[in-house]
């Protein structure tokens, strides 16, 4: 697999070279193909984080995983290039995110996509379930698991009109709104990567308005008509690591998830208010390797009193030298 080059931006519906992580995918079977991205050594939303852990950024993982989900829709099971995605339903686990391997140079994740559940023929494709297996310089992950739909461009247009009283606003008029975060509570430095306000913590869990950032080119490369699910991710991570400090006095530069499983059934709309809300689960259930303390949180995205995605996410808490030590060999 080549670490040389981007794939074509395009084919990830994305506008800035900045923001595409895929460097190669090449088909391996009927059902099957492999992929792999480079992780950047800095980038402006994913490398900008407080945590003292020397580790991959976890969302990273995901959005290289789902930029391997969408390149290998269109490129080996005829998903056409004006189809618009559905996100369903995604899952994570990386119980080797601890024990990876810290180099100096950018790292290497190889990805094994394996698809079932395929509803549709080439060219009218409209569901696909992607298991990607997950290793970074030869050291095992962990696995996501994305469930998504497709439909055409005027189908798309039907759907998300349904359940409006409004057509759809124009990107460029969502109102731009700051917080009065500070963005170490939630394990960021740049305010422009905070995307809360209004936090509120109770007794066995915390609630917050999603603050829309708009202006950000990471979480919204180009226009869109709703919160992607990425940023709904981002969302959940900062309540999950305020609720972990004000809770449990665990320090959010310490802590980071390593676990997430989401089903979405609505859209999360651009021009209405979106609060996400945690709760304590007592169950983490990840097994995560290397030394570190696992919580898990319930969390539901909701608009007008209805949700629109919920699930769980699981964090693990662990001593700066407890994570993988710089080593030449992962420098390599």
């Amino acid at each position: 697999m080549g670490f040389t080059r981007t794939v074509d931006r395009s084919a990830l519906h994305r506008w800035a070279l900045s923001e595409v992580f895929l460097t190669d995918a090449r088909r391996i079977g009927e059902t099957d193909y492999a992929a792999a991205a480079q992780l950047p050594s800095t980038h402006a939303f994913y490398v900008e984080r407080a945590s003292r852990l020397r580790v991959p950024d976890p969302l990273l993982i995901l959005e290289c995983a789902r930029q391997a989900e969408t390149y290998g829709g269109h490129a080996f099971f005829g998903v056409p290039k004006d189809s618009k995605f559905l996100l369903r339903s995604w899952s994570m686990s990386l119980p080797g995110l601890l024990t990876a391997p810290v180099g100096d140079r950018p790292g290497q994740l190889l990805m094994h996509v394996r698809t079932t559940d395929r509803l549709g023929v080439a060219g009218d494709v409209r569901r696909l379930t992607y298991r990607v297996e997950l290793r970074l310089d030869g050291h095992h992950l962990g696995r996501v698991v994305i469930d998504v739909g497709y439909v055409p461009d005027a189908v798309y247009d039907v759907l998300r009109a349904q359940g409006r009283s409004a057509p759809l606003p124009p990107f460029a008029d969502i109102p731009r709104t700051a917080t009065l975060l500070d963005p170490a509570q939630v394990g960021r430095r740049d305010p422009a990567n905070v995307v809360l306000r209004d936090v509120a913590v109770g007794p066995d869990g915390a609630r917050a308005v999603i603050r829309v950032p708009v202006e950000n080119r990471s979480m919204f490369d180009h226009a869109q008509d709703h919160l992607p699910g990425m940023v709904l991710m981002e969302a959940a991570r900062q309540l999950c690591l305020y609720t972990s400090a004000e809770l449990f006095g665990r320090s959010a530069a310490h802590t980071t998830p390593v676990g997430l499983d989401f089903s979405f059934t609505r859209y999360a709309e651009l021009d209405a208010p979106t609060t996400v809300r945690v709760l304590q689960s007592e169950d983490p259930g990840t097994g995560v390797a290397g030394t570190a303390e696992e919580r898990a949180f319930h969390v539901r995205f909701e608009q007008g009193g209805t949700v629109v995605a919920a699930g769980r996410m699981n964090t693990a808490t662990a001593d700066a030298r407890h994570t993988a030590p710089r080593t030449p060999e992962a420098a390599r």
